[in-house]
This record gives C-alpha cells, sequence and structure tokens, in this order.
C-alpha cells in the first residue's frame, strides 16, 4: 500500500487497476482494507484508489486540522481526497461512496472536485441520507455497539491493536454532532454535482428512515440524478452494511449499467 504526505498527514492509500479512475470513500467505521472485494471488483476495468482517512486504516494517527473536522468533516474528507489525487497525478475521476462514504463523495462531486480544477465524471452514493436530525443520528449510533462485537476481528485487522479507540473516537465525535441538532449537507453542495449522479438504497433500511421522501427531495437538488430502491431490507441485524454489501450483485448491477452508461456518453 503507497504511502503519501498530504500537509503534514501521512495516507495511506490502495490503487489497483487500469482505464479512468474510479474513487471510493470508505465508510466512517472503515479503512480501505474493508472493501477489497470491491476493489478488486471494480479494478477489472478501472483504476480504482481507495485511501484511509487520518485516524484510522494505516494512515497517521495524529489528527490535525481539528478546525476543519469540526466545520464539516466530510467536507474535510473530500477536500482531502482532492489533494491525494492531484499528488498521484490524476485530474479526472468517477467517485463512489456508501453509507458515511456516501457523503464525502457528494462532497467531492458538488464542491471540491471543482475547487481543486479536477473533473468529476458521476458519482454513486449508497444507503444513507443527506439530512440527519438529532434523534435519527443517535438511534443510528446507538447500533453501533452490537456491530462492534460481530465485526471484532475484521476491524482489527482493518485499524490494528487500537481498532476500538479509532471507532470510539468516531462514534464520540457524531455523538457531538447529533447533541449539536444532526448534520445536513448543504442544498448548494447537492445542486453543485454537475456530473451525472446515481443513489441507491434500500427502503426498508432501519437506519436510513424515510429514505425514498429523502431520496426524492435530493433528486429535485441535483441537476442529473437517478434513484434505484431494493425493496427488501438489507440491514438484517439493524447493523451498518450498505446494500453495496448486503445485495453485491444488485448493487453492482446497478453501478456496472450507470458508469457504463456515462463512459461510453464520453
Amino acid at each position: 500500500m503507497p504511502k503519501i504526505d498530504i500537509a503534514g498527514l501521512d495516507i495511506h492509500y490502495v490503487e489497483e487497476g487500469a482505464g479512468e479512475t474510479l474513487l471510493l470513500f470508505p465508510d466512517n467505521l472503515h479503512s480501505s482494507q474493508a472493501y477489497t472485494k470491491e476493489i478488486a471488483y471494480f479494478s477489472d476495468r478501472f483504476h480504482v484508489i481507495c485511501f484511509d482517512y487520518p485516524g484510522t486504516g494505516r494512515s497517521t494517527r495524529e489528527i490535525k486540522y481539528q478546525d476543519e473536522r469540526e466545520y464539516d468533516l466530510w467536507n474535510f474528507r473530500a477536500d482531502l481526497a482532492c489533494h491525494v489525487l492531484l499528488d498521484i497525478g490524476i485530474d479526472r475521476c468517477y467517485v463512489l461512496g456508501a453509507a458515511g462514504g456516501a457523503l464525502p463523495a457528494l462532497h467531492f462531486a458538488g464542491k471540491q472536485a471543482g475547487l481543486h480544477e479536477i473533473e468529476a465524471k458521476g458519482v454513486i452514493a449508497d444507503s444513507f441520507l443527506a439530512r440527519f436530525d438529532s434523534r435519527t443520528l443517535h438511534r443510528w449510533l446507538d447500533t453501533r455497539e452490537h456491530y462492534y462485537v460481530r465485526n471484532t476481528e475484521s476491524l482489527k485487522r482493518e485499524h490494528g491493536d487500537d481498532w476500538r479507540e479509532i471507532v470510539d473516537a468516531d462514534t464520540a465525535f457524531l455523538r457531538q454532532l447529533a447533541d449539536r441538532g444532526g448534520y445536513a449537507v448543504p442544498d448548494f453542495v447537492l445542486n453543485g454535482i454537475a456530473c451525472p449522479a446515481l443513489l441507491t438504497g434500500t427502503q426498508r433500511d432501519p437506519l436510513m428512515p424515510r429514505i425514498a421522501e429523502a431520496f426524492a427531495r435530493i433528486a429535485g437538488i441535483i441537476p442529473d440524478c437517478t434513484i434505484l430502491l431494493a425493496g427488501r431490507s438489507g440491514h438484517p441485524y439493524g447493523e451498518e452494511h450498505p446494500l453495496m454489501w448486503t445485495d453485491r450483485d444488485l448493487f453492482r448491477t446497478l453501478a456496472d449499467t450507470f458508469l457504463s452508461r456515462w463512459q461510453e456518453a464520453t
């Protein structure tokens, strides 16, 4: 796994495959290692890049730029991704994120890519809400202990022996955000997404209440937006499992159709 220095932060990233670039954003709880299957699948036709956020995976544990993280964590991660791409020498890409990874993907496509003169060619955002009120965010975080119990070994492999400190720190950060009223991706960011966008998820997702209603609102803001929702729940235990993982075949069919359509158009 290569490592680069971005503004004093040691960032580890995975880079596989050839062709047009597909940038994959991890969820809050995870590192790039959690997406080994997705990276292997998409690298068959794309140059896939996925990096570990500061404080996670194999990246630095030093937390810098706390003011930017406090102001908007996901915008900060989108900005960091732009610096990673430019350091590698990439100025155009598709972008993909699921659950907590969908939020920086939207910020990347709707704001940060343009600020860094990177062309976002298409964005796929899976199993997320663009608006989390305080109660919904707290209820989402309440499920995490169940997730830790079922996934202790995998989280340790992803982050190392300090995995519990990492995920607890993220939960504490999000609890504070919930106490302040929640979080919303600004409408101007959604409206600024000039590339085609695909939103995916499940209609009966207990962690994402009223997702169909939420997606309909977003589709009215993003200029070129497609929604595809599965009818069944993708969260049998109420865990943080996006459609990307609970129904890989369906998600990959949707993603492949979307990506190939816009590859052919350019």
